[in-house]
Formats: C-alpha cells, structure tokens, sequence
C-alpha cells in the first residue's frame, strides 16, 4: 500500500510545497483546500498521484464530506498535516480597535479547522503505517515568549492548537499516533510577506525531516522548533 498524506491549507504557501514535495516522492497525497489556485491544479495535472479536494475546515459538513471523498479511494493516512490557517489584517489592531467578528473567525478556522479534520480523519490514521499527526502552529502561540502588544486573535488562536495538540496526544497516545505541533519559521508566503527569512521549500523540507524523525516516539515531548530553536510554551 503507498504511504498517504492529507495536507490541508493546500492550494498556495507552505501547503502547496507541501503538496509538491510528497507528490514528487511518489506519495498519495489528498490536497484539501477551501478553493482553487492555478498553482495546485498545475502540480494535480502534473503527478497522477495528487488528489485535490475541496475542504473548508471552517465547516464541519465540509470536513466531514472531504473525508468520506478521501475514505472512498484510500483506506489509511500516514500523515496529516493541519496546514489551513488565517491571519487578518485587522489582526493586527490595538486593543480599543479589536475587531472581535474577525477574532471569532480566526479562532473558528486556525483553532476548531483543525480538530474538525482531526476528529474526522483520525479513524484512517490510526490505519496508517507512520500516525503522524502535525499542526502548523506558531512562535505567536509561545505564552512564554510573548513578545506583542496586539494580534490577540492570531496569537490566541495558536496558544489554543499547541493545547490542542497537548490534549490530542494525550488522547491519542494509545493507539500509537504521535503528534507535533510546530513553528515552520517566518516565511515567504502571503501570510508571511517578502520581508521574511525562510522559502515555504526550506519550511517543508524541514518539517518532513522531523516527521520522520518523531515517527511512532510517543514519549518526545511537543515542542515549536525552527533552525533547531526549540520554543518553549
């Protein structure tokens, strides 16, 4: 059986990498993502073994309609990566001007996104050869490090996964998957700006390294980690 991986956030940045790098490796990979982008549907053209699904992780009907899309060709995950993720413009505003539709909607996608897909999804990991589990969190999320004065809702929302994935390991432990919560670095995407130091290939390449090296170490402990720095919560 090949090894398979569901990506979600796939159709730009770190998770088009993402997409690129297993599709090249041979693996099957489930491309999920809220909409289209030319540039996954050129790698989906490319390589027979990419899938693109259409995944809003905002919404559980859609989630849960993705996974049973994916159930129907694939009969295990190795590795899922909660890649989706938002941060708004409006994140960055003082307090007296927190815009809170907005924070609720960064909490819904950035926080519940991915216990949706997990929730969803872990029947097929727990088939799975690897039970990797990865949520792409943040430095933002560090309480120890904090370091801002504003971006409550995208700081928050991240504080809220790393717990998130602290109680899914300790759920999860005994069916044998490993979970890792991680710091890909700043980088060069739309969220990112140009002004950042890390290529999403050099993110991706790095993050898939530690997959590997976590893979079935239920004991290491979950931590952030970018060019070695290890983040402390």
């Amino acid at each position: 059986m090949e090894n398979a991986i569901i990506i979600t956030g796939a159709n730009r940045g770190l998770g088009l990498e993402f997409v690129k790098v297993y599709g090249e490796k041979g693996w099957n990979v489930f491309a999920c993502a809220r909409s289209q982008s030319e540039e996954l549907s050129s790698l989906v053209n490319q390589y027979e073994n990419i899938t693109e699904v259409k995944m809003d992780v905002a919404s559980e009907q859609s989630v849960q309609n993705a996974i049973q899309q994916i159930n129907g060709t694939c009969s295990a995950i190795d590795i899922v990566i909660n890649n989706a993720g938002v941060h708004f413009d409006e994140s960055m505003n003082k307090l007296d001007q927190v815009n809170f539709d907005i924070a609720l909607e960064t909490f819904n996608i950035n926080s519940l996104g991915p216990l949706r897909v997990t929730k969803h999804v872990l029947p097929l990991l727990e088939l799975g050869k690897k039970k990797v589990l990865i949520n792409i969190s943040s430095e933002a999320g560090s309480i120890t490090n904090a370091w801002r004065d504003a971006e409550f809702d995208y700081c928050m929302s991240k504080a809220a996964l790393n717990m998130q994935s602290k109680l899914l390991q300790n759920s999860v432990k005994p069916k044998g998957i490993k979970v890792l919560s991680i710091h890909p670095g700043w980088l060069q995407t739309d969220m990112g700006g140009s002004e950042a130091t890390d290529s999403p290939n050099t993110a991706a390449l790095r993050i898939i390294k530690l997959a590997e090296q976590y893979e079935g170490k239920l004991h290491e402990p979950i931590y952030f980690e970018t060019n070695g720095n290890v983040y402390p919560w």
